[in-house]
């Protein structure tokens, strides 16, 4: 899943993460499933028209928290 090569890849072929809705209702566990069946790739998917690619150090923050911030931003307009 990591390795992808954003450049190669047709970005129509990666899931729109631009509708995607953590549901805080879940135990951690069901979210991350959740999120895993409908990206597909937690790695690489697109928003909108971007192409999003992430990439993670063995000692920093994990997926969840990433992506969590990511959407919030997203949906501030930041």
């Amino acid at each position: 899943m990591q390795s992808v090569n954003l450049d190669a890849v047709d970005k129509e072929t990666l899931v729109d993460a631009s509708g995607f809705v953590f549901d805080n209702s879940l135990p951690l566990e069901k979210r991350a499933a959740r999120m895993l069946e409908q990206l597909k790739n937690p790695y690489c998917f697109r928003y909108g028209d971007m192409a999003i690619k992430l990439e993670f150090a063995e000692d920093g923050p994990s997926l969840q928290e990433l992506l969590t911030g990511f959407f919030l931003r997203q949906k501030s307009g930041l």
